[in-house]
C-alpha cells in the first residue's frame, strides 16, 4: 500500500510531499496510510430469522430500503 503522505514528529507537519521543506532537515519523516475498513460477507439467514428481523417493520412499506443492511445491526449482538 502506498502513503498518503508523511508525518514528521519533529515539528509535527504533515505533507504529500516526502521532501516537504515543511519538515526539519533531520527530522525521521513517518509514513501515514488510510485504514482499510473490514469487509462484511454476505449473511445466510433461515427463513424464520429473516421473519424476526423484518416483523414489526411494516411502518417501512413504501419508504427507502436504507433499514435493509445485513446484517441486521438491532440482532447483530
Amino acid at each position: 500500500m502506498k502513503p498518503i503522505a508523511w508525518y514528521d514528529p519533529s515539528n509535527g507537519m504533515v505533507s504529500t510531499d516526502k521532501n516537504s521543506p515543511l519538515f526539519t532537515p533531520l527530522g525521521q519523516v513517518l509514513p501515514l496510510y488510510l485504514k482499510e475498513e473490514a469487509k462484511d460477507e454476505p449473511v445466510q439467514v433461515s427463513p424464520l430469522q429473516f421473519v424476526e428481523m423484518v416483523m414489526e417493520k411494516e411502518h417501512l412499506v413504501g419508504k427507502p430500503i436504507f433499514w435493509a443492511e445485513w446484517p441486521n445491526k438491532e440482532k447483530n449482538t
